[in-house]
């Protein structure tokens, strides 16, 4: 056989073997899985996060929100970024832990994806137990859920979903909740 013809008939050997006799590739994938594990598809996670950007990665609001997820003093010591939080007249502050800063933090998007993520990762078991109740007839998802609680807190989001109240008087935490729900 020619030197020529040896290499496609190794190739499609070697593919044919391990087609018939290794091992199985079901599952697999080559991209990463979500934050949240199987049970959120990595395209729901993108478009949920997407979602959640509220605002250019470089922004310091003057209630103190944080980067393109708007977190604050207590949701970045929640995932370690901050320490001694304390309540001021004007909201919550706190001290970065070192060597971070605020310009740190604000000019690193993985920084802050990787906080949301971490955020979301602690907060979903706490908030999937109300899965599915009605808020206004509308279904909670995880989600839905979620973003509420990514502004409100977990306890914040107990409280919304259980006081119509709570909905209108917190209409941006209402509309974050409208976004968001859905997703996965």
């Amino acid at each position: 056989m020619s030197p020529i013809l040896l290499l496609p008939a190794a190739i499609l050997g070697f593919l044919g073997g391990a087609a018939f006799a290794g091992p199985s590739r079901k599952g697999l994938s080559m991209r990463k899985p979500s934050p949240l594990g199987p049970g959120v598809p990595l395209a729901a996670w993108e478009r949920y996060v997407a979602v959640m950007v509220m605002a250019p990665k470089n922004t310091a609001s003057p209630k103190r929100k944080y980067g393109s997820f708007a977190m604050g003093a207590r949701r970045l010591a929640d995932v370690g970024l901050m320490e001694g939080i304390r309540r001021t007249g004007d909201g919550w502050v706190g001290a970065w832990v070192a060597p971070l800063t605020e310009d740190k933090f604000l000019g690193s998007m993985p920084l802050q994806y990787a906080a949301f993520s971490k955020s979301m990762k602690a907060m979903a078991p706490k908030v999937s137990e109300i899965v599915g109740v009605e808020v206004d007839g509308v279904r909670c998802s995880l989600s839905g859920l979620l973003g509420v609680a990514h502004m409100a807190g977990v306890e914040g989001c107990l409280g919304w979903v259980k006081d119509p109240q709570a909905r209108r008087k917190f209409a941006e935490t209402t509309k974050v909740f409208q976004r968001s729900n859905g997703l996965f």
